[in-house]
């Protein structure tokens, strides 16, 4: 140290300090400390003692890596980027699959979601509409596979929407909607006649939890959602408007908002 504070020019008083310090050191009696060889012991001798809850959680840190690569939270938040979030309308959005989404990035995305979307499907019992969503799009012997690849989606998300997040047995009760359902309260209107949009639908359903990464859906993703939407809606034109690889970019969109959406309620009903 004594050599360091020559070299660097230290002040006067921290060369002193390094002087005492070193006229101490060498008043101090030299201790040998004996080593000593711990015996090593078998893991699997100190089973019986160790708690399965902390076994459980250093597992799920060893698998954090997939855990956030299979998060839907992380997923929607890649794919509704600013750039999308801010396009103007759904036929800007439309124009934007054309390169939003690499083969290669689809291919990824249709793994991740075959192992995380389609289980919760299944609890719904809606699988089978993901399924011939698939099999329409690699059918290439059907000429209008884009079309049922479509219209799949489309159903989906509807019966998402419509009966599951925000059914109208709920939305007749909710604060948010007492203007709509005045008049079927006091029994001048049916219940079937009363038209609640899909973006009032979704926004009641998100306005119910704040959660992750997201913090709260914001008009923004809401939009994007209805986009989605009004673009599966384009399906009863002789052209559907859309490239092949843009129905595959769409699907891939749609599945992961799906997916989020059905892991949002999962938390909401818990």
């Amino acid at each position: 140290m004594a050599k360091i504070a020559d070299r660097f020019s230290l002040p006067e008083s921290v060369r002193q300090i390094i002087e005492t310090q070193n006229k101490f050191k060498a008043l101090l009696p030299k201790i040998d400390i004996p080593t000593y060889n711990f015996p090593k012991f078998d893991i699997t001798e100190f089973k019986p003692f160790l708690n399965s809850e902390l076994l459980e959680n250093l597992r799920r840190i060893g698998n954090i890596g997939e855990r956030l690569k299979n998060n839907p939270e992380l997923q929607f938040g890649f794919i509704t980027d600013l750039e999308i979030l801010n396009l103007k309308s759904a036929e800007e959005f439309k124009e934007s699959l054309v390169s939003d989404l690499t083969d290669e990035d689809i291919k990824a995305k249709e793994e991740i979601l075959s192992e995380n979307l389609v289980p919760y499907l299944k609890e719904l019992g809606l699988e089978n509409i993901w399924y011939g969503a698939n099999f329409a799009l690699e059918n290439d012997s059907n000429p209008d596979r884009l079309r049922h690849c479509l219209i799949s989606l489309r159903t989906i998300l509807e019966h998402l929407i419509d009966d599951i997040l925000a059914p109208v047995e709920k939305l007749k009760n909710a604060e948010m909607f007492e203007k709509e359902f005045r008049k079927y309260k006091i029994g001048k209107q049916k219940l079937i006649h009363i038209r609640i949009t899909r973006e009032q639908k979704i926004e009641f359903f998100t306005s119910q939890i704040k959660f992750g990464m997201l913090d709260d859906f914001t008009k923004n993703e809401i939009k994007y959602v209805c986009d989605c939407y009004s673009i599966l809606c384009n399906v009863h034109q002789p052209n559907v408007g859309i490239t092949e690889n843009q129905v595959r970019s769409l699907k891939v969109k749609t599945g992961i908002t799906i997916w989020l959406l059905v892991y949002m309620n999962e938390i909401i009903n818990e």
